[in-house]
């Protein structure tokens, strides 16, 4: 919960993680009526936008290696380290005594949330000390196709969660970091809070085998705190998207009813590596 005996905030962290951390998501998703709106109307400025933007949209940045993972001048100026010290009053690291830095790992990170504030971990050199080895975190193939949401999630280094592009990454010896929970976890607004989504979701684990990476568990405390999902759409019709699209319909609520953040601890949990033994013939499906 809350704590009412943090400082405040300072101008800083109040734009970089309380503003502009969710507004990429939400502004993201407002912009499709917007530009389709204006479009239809034959508007010259959007029109000019988009054949602008599109040859950036088209690249299949997010099935590439190494991608488009962000330049230091924009994560330099977020600086996640002091920001989220100062936001969330508590931004810790714990456990990793067993981590070898060098070495490949495929990172299962719990839970997902709907906004998955922990992203701004791995920009952090809280958690680079343990990952001294290239990693890419997979993301579900619609934040891709979402103006914005697509340029934030290239950013931080994520890619596609599609199969191929996970062995690929693994075969160039890159840590891979998934949320296992995927739209299980990040639709679940009837449910317990915290409950963790694994047994079906095994696809990495069968990934891992194969490739013979150790798994690590990671878990994130004051993720589910941060903000609320709420549900936007009918339960049918928001089933009908998560089945066909891939996609959560949920919203997010924090501070004020908005969609900032609530000022809540931030502690990341690093478990014991899971070692595996390289099995060529387990089946490999979607990591995601």
């Amino acid at each position: 919960m809350p704590s009412k005996d943090l400082p405040p905030e300072t101008w800083k962290a109040w734009w970089v993680v309380g503003v502009i951390f969710p507004a990429h998501l939400v502004l993201g998703i407002l912009s499709l009526p917007l530009l389709a709106y204006h479009l239809y109307h034959l508007s010259p400025w959007t029109w000019a936008l988009v054949c602008v933007y599109l040859p950036f949209y088209l690249y299949p940045a997010e099935k590439r290696y190494p991608g488009w993972k962000g330049f230091d001048a924009l994560w330099n100026f977020f600086d996640y380290e002091s920001t989220c010290q100062s936001y969330f009053g508590e931004f810790g690291v714990h456990g990793g005594a067993k981590v070898d830095p060098d070495g490949q790992y495929f990172v299962a990170a719990h839970p997902h949330g709907t906004v998955i504030f922990q992203r701004t971990y791995w920009r952090s050199e809280r958690l680079a000390r343990f990952f001294r080895r290239p990693w890419r975190m997979l993301g579900a193939s619609v934040l891709f196709r979402i103006p914005l949401v697509r340029e934030m999630t290239l950013w931080f280094g994520a890619v596609d969660a599609g199969r191929s592009n996970c062995e690929r990454l693994l075969r160039a010896g890159a840590t891979v970091v998934v949320w296992p929970g995927g739209l299980d976890e990040a639709n679940s607004v009837d449910e317990p809070r915290g409950v963790v989504r694994l047994r079906t979701r095994t696809g990495f684990i069968r990934l891992a085998v194969r490739s013979g990476v150790p798994v690590l568990p990671m878990f994130v405390f004051g993720e589910l705190d941060a903000v609320e999902a709420v549900r936007l759409l009918p339960r049918p019709l928001a089933s009908w998207l998560k089945r066909t699209l891939r996609a959560s319909s949920n919203g997010f609520v924090g501070r004020y009813g908005t969609p900032v953040p609530r000022r809540v601890p931030f502690n990341l949990v690093i478990g014991d590596p899971i070692a595996t033994a390289a099995a060529p013939s387990a089946a490999a499906p979607s990591a995601a």
